[in-house]
């Protein structure tokens, strides 16, 4: 199988280096020839001169990461000369771009994924086999926030928050009920930098979600809390999981039916041992696992529409 990895910028540099792990057979084109130069430092390929030159030739495939904002045009383009995609995130920067690239592939029998890399990670995998041992999930709480990249593309929201969104939606779906949100831009950079999300769920799960660009410390965690288990997930560290057996209990008084008597079960900590293995590496091999045996991606239809009617609905408050 031929693929194309288009766009050599901070995602297509790990994309490449994974397809070169794989032993995957790959061009790479950059509209920019000083990304072609630096990328020929470290791999061998074809070189096409033009997009167009790579959609007319026998490759299979093609490997999305370019600006945001130029998805759609890429992807069409790819979809009507009958290339698989594989999407860096955000799909769309528009909805119903979303529904109409959609649309062209399945009627043309394609394979389309949105590189949502964090479902094919081994701790959110965990996550969602394990779920149901939370009991009745009450809230998840996430902190997402680094010194940087500012983009001009797009926003912190669509830059960061898509990741957690893209985690909720898989474990216990993204129907929003209501929502609020606090961003602020910094100094005269065009787009928002820091964002506080809260959403209210239509099943009651209420979500908190910080974002930013601002701060001097990288932090990437989720607790999902639930009646029976909370769960900590700190991508950062060796130990990405920590499961906690504790919670609350109430118990109505005889003495008066309105009060409770509230009681803190304290239990013990659990560490579970996971694969280790990379999600970006999961994730481009679930892509060809789908292609060669005709099998629907985790990240197609449900999960690319779920996310990006979530950002558009937390975008427009």
């Amino acid at each position: 199988m031929k693929t194309a990895l288009i766009g050599y910028g901070y995602w297509g540099r790990n994309i490449a280096r994974t397809l070169k792990e794989k032993n995957i057979d790959f061009t790479i084109f950059d509209m920019d020839k000083r990304q072609i130069e630096e990328a020929k430092k470290s791999y061998e390929f074809e070189e096409y001169i033009t997009y167009e030159d790579i959609l007319k030739s026998d490759i299979d495939s093609v490997f999305i990461a370019t600006p945001p904002a130029t998805h759609y045009e890429v992807a069409k383009k790819a979809l009507l000369a009958n290339k698989h995609i594989f999407v860096e995130k955000p799909f769309t920067l528009d909805l119903e771009e979303a529904y109409e690239l959609i649309n062209l592939a399945e009627s043309r029998n394609l394979k389309y994924m949105v590189d949502h890399v964090f479902l094919y990670s081994e701790p959110v995998k965990y996550l969602k086999n394990h779920l149901n041992e939370f009991g009745e999930i009450i809230y998840i709480n996430s902190r997402r926030i680094n010194l940087g990249l500012f983009q001009y593309a797009t926003d912190v929201i669509w830059d960061l928050a898509v990741h957690d969104l893209s985690i909720i939606d898989y474990l216990v779906g993204l129907d929003i009920k209501n929502v609020s949100v606090f961003k602020r831009k910094y100094k005269n950079f065009p787009n928002e930098a820091l964002a506080n999300i809260n959403l209210e769920l239509e099943s009651g799960v209420i979500v908190g979600i910080d974002v930013s660009w601002l701060s001097p410390m990288k932090v990437r965690e989720m607790i999902i809390g639930g009646t029976k288990k909370t769960a900590l997930y700190d991508d950062i560290i060796d130990e990405k999981i920590k499961l906690f057996n504790a919670g609350v209990t109430l118990e109505s008084t005889k003495e008066e039916a309105r009060k409770y008597l509230v009681n803190y079960n304290y239990g013990e900590i659990e560490t579970p041992q996971l694969e280790n293995s990379m999600s970006l590496t999961n994730a481009i091999t679930h892509f060809f696992e789908c292609i060669k045996e005709d099998r629907e991606p985790i990240t197609d239809k449900k999960s690319i529409l779920s996310v990006i009617k979530a950002l558009e609905i937390i975008s427009k408050v």
